[in-house]
C-alpha cells in the first residue's frame, strides 16, 4: 500500500527498530545533571494582557528570561475567565515562531489552554548562548556541534525544562489539570524528547518529527535542516574525520534516544513522501516508545507539509484523553 519515495517500504517501516549505537553511555547521567541544575533556576517572567477582538478568549504575551538570561517570547491563549483546565504546550517548527492567537482558536471552544514559546534564536527571540565554532552553513544545527554541554539543542531543552517548571508553579496564571505537548517537524522532535525527560507529561502528539535518528537521516534526507550537517561535511570536512565527534554530540539530543522513557499516550504522523523527516527516522522513534497507548498515522502521498485530516485525528486523540481524565 502507498508510496515510499527514497525510503523503506511500509512493511519494513513497521518493524524498523534500529540499534541505538550513538546513544552515549552517560546519556541518562548527562540529562539528570542538567535537570538538577534547571530545578535550581528561577526564571524571570514578564506578562502583559493583549487586546483581542474575540470576546471569549484571553491572550497573554510572555517574556521568559531563561537560565542564561535569554529573553524568550511566548504567549498564552485561553478561554476567558478560565484558569483550571487542560493545557497544551505547542512547539513550533524549524525557523518558525510561537504563532498568532488565531492559530490556536480551535482549542478554545473545547476548553483547552495553549501555551507557545519561541525556540531560542528563532521567531523574534534571540539566543544569548556563546558557541565556540562558526560555520559556512546557515542555520542552527551546527552551533556548538563539538560541545554537547553547550550545543544549540541542549540549550533549547534546558529552556523547555525551565518553562515546564514555571508552568507548574504558583507564578503561572494557570492551573493545568492535564498537561500535554504538541508539535510538528522540529516541534514534534522537541515534544518527544521532552516527554522522555519529564515523566509527568500526560500526552504527546508529534507530526513529522525532526531531530530523530541522525545517522539514518544524514544518509537519506534530501531537504531541510539535516542538510546543514550534510553540507558541513561537504564544505568543512569532506573526509568525514569529525563524523564520530558530531554524532556523539547529536546523540545527546536525538529524540529517538529519549523515546524509551515515554509512557504517556502518543500520537505520531508520518508522510511516506517526506524527504525532510524521512519515514524511517519517524518509525525509529515510534518503535522505541514503550507506551501502551501509542498510535502512528501514515499518509502515503504527503511530504513535509500540513496534513488536514490529521488535525481531526489529533483533536479526537486529545479530547479522548481529556474526557478520560476528568
Amino acid at each position: 500500500m502507498g508510496r515510499h519515495v527514497g525510503d523503506l517500504s511500509l512493511e519494513e517501516l513497521k518493524v524498523y527498530r534500529p540499534e541505538l549505537k550513538y546513544k552515549p553511555n552517560d546519556f541518562d547521567a548527562f540529562w539528570e545533571n542538567i535537570k538538577a541544575k534547571m530545578d535550581g533556576e528561577n526564571p524571570v517572567v514578564r506578562m502583559q494582557a493583549r487586546k483581542t477582538a474575540i470576546p471569549t478568549i484571553e491572550v497573554i504575551d510572555i517574556e521568559f528570561e531563561s537560565w542564561d538570561e535569554t529573553p524568550i517570547k511566548g504567549m498564552i491563549v485561553k478561554p476567558k475567565n478560565v484558569d483550571d483546565c487542560p493545557t497544551i504546550i505547542s512547539l513550533h517548527g524549524y525557523t518558525g515562531d510561537r504563532g498568532l492567537p488565531v492559530d490556536y482558536l480551535k482549542w478554545i471552544p473545547l476548553g483547552l489552554v495553549v501555551i507557545s514559546f519561541d525556540v531560542r534564536g528563532q521567531g523574534s527571540s534571540p539566543d544569548y548562548a556563546r558557541y565556540q565554532n562558526g560555520s559556512r552553513v546557515p542555520g542552527w544545527m551546527l552551533q556548538g556541534i563539538r560541545n554537547p554541554e553547550n550545543y544549540y539543542y541542549t540549550n533549547v531543552y534546558r529552556d523547555i525544562l525551565l518553562q515546564l517548571k514555571w508552568i507548574r508553579s504558583k507564578d503561572c496564571p494557570l492551573n493545568p489539570t492535564i498537561l500535554g505537548l504538541t508539535g510538528s517537524s522540529q516541534g514534534g522532535g522537541l515534544a518527544l524528547a521532552t516527554a522522555g525527560l519529564d515523566k509527568n507529561i500526560d500526552f504527546v502528539t508529534a507530526e513529522l518529527p525532526f531531530i530523530a535518528h541522525f545517522e539514518r537521516a544524514l544518509s537519506v534526507a534530501l531537504s531541510g535542516p539535516y542538510l546543514e550537517i550534510v553540507n558541513y561535511f561537504k564544505f568543512s570536512d569532506p573526509k568525514y574525520n569529525t563524523y564520530e565527534e558530531v554524532l556523539k554530540t547529536l546523540g545527546y539530543i536525538d529524540c529517538v534516544h529519549f523515546c524509551n522513557s515515554i509512557t504517556c499516550p502518543v500520537l505520531i504522523a508520518s508522510g511516506l513522501e517526506d524527504a525532510t523527516s524521512p519515514p524511517s527516522t519517524v518509525f525509529a522513534a515510534y518503535n522505541h516508545i514503550p507506551s501502551e497507548s501509542k498510535f502512528i498515522e501514515v499518509y502515503p502521498q504527503y511530504k513535509h507539509e500540513n496534513i488536514p485530516l490529521h488535525e481531526e485525528k489529533k483533536i479526537e486523540f486529545i479530547m479522548d484523553i481529556c474526557r478520560r481524565n476528568m
